[in-house]
């Protein structure tokens, strides 16, 4: 009787210590939080491509890397990268139409660097466009 307990018990642990996900990088609907895929850019209206970032995943668009006593500098966002090449801070967000973009991807500051160079401490922020 006693091993019948025994072997229920660890029946039960082994069934509630399933796989574990990556629920950090997952949305709640389903999807990278490190990626805007184009239907999420046809799905939200949105007049440039900065109050989109805003209105899916504002945690892109945050300060990170060291901030001054008077608050963060431009040094802190992420930088913008079209098409993998360099196309200026934050703000240049706002030159984009979402209706030319079809996916938006954040690296994190280690990801950047190694893929875009050192210039990338604070992150990037990858637009691809429609071709």
């Amino acid at each position: 009787m006693k091993k019948t307990y025994l072997f229920a018990l660890a029946m039960l642990a082994a069934c509630a210590s399933g796989p574990k996900s990556d629920r950090a990088a997952i949305t709640p609907g389903g999807s990278d939080r490190n990626v805007i895929t184009e239907e999420e850019i046809r799905a939200v209206p949105a007049s440039n491509m900065y109050e989109l970032v805003q209105k899916i995943r504002p945690n892109m668009l945050r300060a990170r890397g060291q901030s001054t006593l008077g608050g963060s500098t431009a040094s802190d966002f992420p930088l913008v990268y079209v098409d993998g090449r360099q196309y200026g801070d934050i703000a240049s967000l706002s030159s984009l139409i979402p209706t030319q973009v079809s996916m938006v991807r954040y690296y994190d500051p280690t990801m950047a660097s190694g893929k875009f160079g050192m210039t990338s401490g604070s992150g990037v922020i990858d637009v691809t466009t429609r071709q």
